[in-house]
């Protein structure tokens, strides 16, 4: 077709396409970020305790977000970035989602309920707002909304948000998620040497650490893919984070601690088995994005 002698000729838009430096670089400034205020600590053979708000970890808790913000900003400009804060808002996913991203709470209940059932004693209303690097002072609303947002929103934009849908440009979700379950744990690991919920781990319980931040992974993937929302992958995993990581789940035998983990584990194993029977039957699986 033409008009005036110029023939009109369709725009091809840009597809995104799997860029390694982008990736390399938000890794790099997602460690960068958050290792610049844990290790001087840790160094510095400081330790962060539940209930008190000093010396803390969570700022560096951030140190994904800003990565994502700032790989974005220089990749795609304003237009990357309105994309990444209206997904951070994006709350129209539907009540079945919202109510998997509530699950944490309703594990949690049901841990509750059974203890109670079993005449096992259960922790102090005081220790359930006891949370590594946050005064207890702050009370119920003070700890959750701090997990939530720091903890939820400073990790899951950058992890779920942004690096999770660049790997899945040149890998299967599958494969995107333990890679990133890889980047993740290795993420934490100056935070064994600050943390005092970290210090006791025993060599024995790393793995155990790190198939439950794989299962986690898996979780928010499918939660991810299927919503595009990081509010609620934010929202699970600081809810998960609540309920596991207190000085009440953590308390006594750890039976909260390894309730909820059991909760994760098995959810991702559910996950894993309807994933492996859709791809066996040649079936869109569901850890694909929607």
């Amino acid at each position: 077709m033409t008009t005036a002698g110029h023939q009109l000729v369709p725009q091809q838009s840009e597809r995104p396409h799997f860029a390694p430096l982008r990736l390399v670089t938000f890794f790099l400034l997602a460690y960068g970020f958050s290792w610049a205020w844990v290790i001087p600590w840790a160094a510095t053979h400081r330790t962060v305790f539940q209930g008190r708000g000093w010396p803390t970890h969570f700022p560096s808790l951030v140190g994904p977000l800003l990565a994502a913000v700032a790989v974005t900003a220089w990749t795609r400009g304003g237009l990357g970035v309105r994309d990444l804060l209206a997904r951070m808002v994006r709350w129209r996913i539907g009540w079945r989602w919202w109510l998997i991203c509530l699950s944490p709470l309703a594990a949690f209940a049901v841990v509750l309920g059974f203890m109670a059932a079993a005449g096992l004693s259960i922790p102090p209303r005081s220790d359930f707002v006891r949370f590594s690097g946050l005064p207890s002072s702050w009370g119920v609303i003070g700890v959750v909304l701090a997990v939530l947002v720091i903890n939820g929103f400073g990790e899951e934009t950058g992890w779920r948000g942004y690096a999770l849908p660049q790997l899945q440009l040149r890998f299967a979700p599958l494969t995107a998620t333990l890679i990133l379950a890889a980047v993740w744990a290795a993420w934490h690991v100056p935070q064994f040497f600050l943390l005092d919920s970290y210090k006791d781990f025993s060599l024995a319980m790393l793995p155990v650490f790190f198939l439950g931040l794989t299962c986690g992974a898996v979780v928010l993937t499918w939660l991810y893919n299927r919503t595009s929302s990081i509010l609620a992958v934010a929202i699970w995993h600081g809810l998960y984070n609540l309920t596991g990581a207190t000085a009440a789940a953590t308390s006594g035998n750890g039976t909260i601690s390894a309730a909820m983990w059991t909760f994760a584990v098995l959810l991702a194993l559910v996950l894993l088995y309807v994933e492996w029977q859709a791809h066996r039957r040649g079936r869109p699986t569901i850890l694909q994005p929607r």
